[in-house]
């Protein structure tokens, strides 16, 4: 199981360095607007890398396996597995999301 402190942990100290850091996000008001911020915000490989993990976090709730995500999108099986590792027993955001998703 993932402990607590390091499933919420990083938000104590992100709220503390930036307090307003959530805010900005949750006043974006659409795809374009997330985009522009998220590349101000994080380097090319971080948008790439989060993509590949929300790509992957879909494939493993749809019951696909290791090596199939693996063969189709070159994750290492370490990668897949500590995805899969959050999206069991993570804080739930994957998961709502592909709740979310799969409703529209």
């Amino acid at each position: 199981m993932i402990p607590d402190e390091e499933k919420n942990g990083i938000w104590s100290e992100i709220e503390e360095k930036s307090p307003d850091l959530s805010k900005v996000f949750l006043s974006l008001k659409n795809e374009e607007e997330l985009k522009m911020v998220g590349r101000d915000l994080m380097r090319e490989r971080e948008v790439r890398e989060s993509a590949r993990r929300w790509e992957v976090a879909k494939k493993l709730d749809a019951g696909e396996t290791y090596e199939k995500i693996q063969e189709q999108s070159g994750e290492a099986m370490a990668t897949i597995a500590k995805i899969s590792r959050w999206l069991k027993e993570g804080t739930g955001g994957y998961k709502m999301m592909i709740e979310r998703f799969k409703k529209k």
